[in-house]
């Protein structure tokens, strides 16, 4: 079986973070800087020829998307930058071993969820015991209340 079957899992907000990150860096990398150096180039040449008028980072960003798109169409083979494939590619042991595994992890996601809801459930009951306890004083001290009240009551006619 191949091990090319890889799974991300991005847990919290410090996964989120760091995902919005490596987004970034990748951006400031592959265009960022390049879009840098083609705006510095572009002027460079635009001052020393006084023919072409300077540019800004942004118009650097865009020459060089011009530059790397006109590079993958005029390549001039078949190869493209995103491939689809399809699951022809995995045969029917390996497609069974990929789904054995995912149901493995899905049941230990089960597990961990029944152990989750077993515990809310615990301290809901707990909760609710607290309630009803707490509405058998109250409902004993009003008993005690009116008890000594119609003693008094009593007493006094």
């Amino acid at each position: 079986m191949r091990r090319n079957f890889n799974v991300i899992q991005i847990n919290g907000i410090k996964g989120i973070i760091f995902c919005i990150g490596a987004v970034i860096c990748l951006i400031a990398g592959f265009v960022g800087f390049p879009g840098i150096l083609m705006k510095s180039g572009w002027n460079l040449m635009a001052s020393s020829t006084g023919v072409v008028p300077s540019i800004g980072l942004i118009q650097g960003m865009l020459l060089w998307g011009i530059i790397v798109v006109s590079y993958f169409v005029l390549r001039g083979k078949k190869s493209w930058l995103v491939e689809f494939k399809s699951a022809d590619d995995l045969s029917q042991d390996e497609m069974d071993a990929v789904m054995k595994r995912i149901r493995m992890e899905r049941q230990s996601d089960l597990i961990a969820k029944s152990i989750m809801r077993a515990r809310e459930l615990e301290l809901k009951a707990k909760q609710e015991l607290d309630n009803k306890l707490k509405e058998n004083i109250d409902k004993h001290i009003d008993n005690c209340i009116d008890n000594t009240i119609e003693k008094q009551h009593t007493e006094i006619k």
